[in-house]
């Protein structure tokens, strides 16, 4: 038979490659399917086989071939970008800092330390600033937890913990709050600013809101250990917006009641919340108690003390004092929870210890007196202890590998079993089945004779 003319096989080519892309534009750029090689064959077709009878066989057998394609072959689409801004991890926006990743992304850190940028930089009294953080997705944490961050001061790396001062709710950022005292906490003042990058670690600690419980809440808060406290007060005015909270807080002067504004506007506008304020320098202006917090005080304003649950932070005599004092007012140690704040540089809590000048710690001894003996049974070595050394600074002079972080008894990650012997560890952080089992944290605990160390 003769050929169709030549204008109607470039019409039916031109049929032939319309059916090529519309199989082509179903997979992802750069791809090439093999399905597509019997089209373009079919585009050849009309010119080998150019009679009217071939060209509407060749066409009606494409189009078969079309349809068996678009049924049987699955197309592959390339996944749609997320568009959603991430909890904690909102979109870049120019003159802003690019949040980071979180925890556990290729960008995480060795140790699962993540960088994080500073949206804000707030003060809070003449010595505390608070540092606002973009709060990656992978940082959930309970009210009343800490943030270990890990920063370098003349090319030195230090860990420090602070408490978290925000809320659980606000889920785009964390606060820290932090006195300006010491090595770190100095250098945070100095040189932190919106949008600086600050390395983290995921919140942890177990001092946290007593969740699951309508008994009233006190809050005992000396000084700057406020920072968690003010986060259960944030986290339970949002959480348990009927249960009663008191916060009873106390300063040297009335300069340094950080927050101060805010809980004053928090009290008028939730009734079911209760302040108190006492400092022991008080200046001129300052209308509200004078002195510590004693029994008369607790007495006056939680009339049901017996019946409330106490969380205290602050310095140890404050601590101990207020907790003694509890005890005579017939309140059950079970239902009083405390965090010793030693300080935010946090170099060790040793007990007792003094904060200079300069804010950084200096500590008296409080172990055996005279040299003790240690003995480390995975390490196979032992070492002499002298009074004022921790089972920490024992066992890592001894060539140990303890893994720790805050070196204040409050991450528990230095946690290690005590096989035998006599140490006291100062520490709240480890449950009852810790202590039962001979778990310590060895940063805060010393040695009252010869110890063994799983370690």
């Amino acid at each position: 038979m003769p050929p169709a003319p030549t204008s109607v096989l470039a019409f039916v080519t031109t049929v032939h490659l319309g059916l090529v892309v519309l199989r082509k534009h179903r997979f992802p750029a750069g791809s090439f399917p093999w399905a597509l090689l019997p089209s373009l064959l079919f585009c050849a077709a009309p010119w080998v086989f150019p009679s009217v009878p071939a060209l509407g066989a060749g066409l009606a057998i494409h189009l078969a071939w079309f349809v068996a394609c678009e049924t049987l072959i699955p197309v592959r689409v390339p996944p749609a970008p997320d568009t959603r801004a991430a909890v904690g991890r909102p979109q870049a926006a120019p003159g802003r800092a690019t949040p980071a990743p979180s925890a556990g992304s290729p960008a995480s850190e060795p140790g699962g330390f993540v960088p994080v940028a500073v949206l804000a930089v707030l003060d809070e009294s003449p010595t505390i600033r608070t540092f606002r953080l973009v709060r990656p997705a992978s940082f959930p944490f309970d009210a009343g937890q800490f943030l270990t961050i890990r920063a370098q001061v003349d090319g030195q790396p230090h860990v420090r913990c602070y408490s978290i001062s925000s809320a659980p709710e606000s889920t785009g950022y964390m606060e820290i709050s932090v006195k300006r005292q010491g090595l770190v906490s100095g250098m945070l003042h100095a040189t932190l600013h919106p949008g600086s990058r600050l390395t983290v670690k995921a919140p942890a600690g177990r001092f946290v809101y007593p969740a699951g419980d309508d008994r009233p809440i006190v809050l005992i808060a000396g000084g700057v250990g406020i920072t968690p406290l003010i986060s259960m007060l944030r986290h339970g005015i949002a959480a348990d917006p009927g249960r009663p909270i008191t916060l009873i807080y106390s300063a040297r002067g009335s300069r340094e009641l950080a927050f101060w504004d805010e809980l004053n506007w928090t009290a008028r506008r939730h009734p079911h919340v209760r302040l108190v304020g006492t400092v022991t320098e008080p200046s001129s202006d300052w209308q509200d108690r004078v002195g510590r917090i004693d029994q008369p005080l607790i007495a006056n304003y939680v009339p049901n003390a017996a019946h409330s649950v106490f969380m205290m932070c602050g310095p140890l005599e404050m601590i101990g004092a207020v907790r003694a004092t509890l005890g005579a007012m017939g309140v059950p140690d079970r239902q009083v929870r405390s965090e010793v704040f030693q300080a935010a540089a946090a170099i060790g809590a040793k007990p007792f210890q003094q904060v200079g000048e300069a804010g950084e710690e200096e500590a008296a001894g409080t172990g055996a007196a005279g040299s003790t003996r240690l003995a480390l049974t995975r390490s196979g070595r032992t070492v002499a202890v002298e009074g004022s050394q921790t089972l920490l600074d024992a066992a890592e002079a001894a060539g140990a590998d303890i893994p720790t972080l805050c070196r204040a008894g409050v991450c528990g990650t230095c946690r290690t079993r005590l096989v035998s012997g006599e140490a006291r560890c100062t520490s709240d952080a480890l449950d009852e089945r810790d202590r039962r089992a001979g778990f310590v944290l060895p940063c805060v605990t010393w040695a009252h004779g010869d110890c063994v160390l799983e370690a």
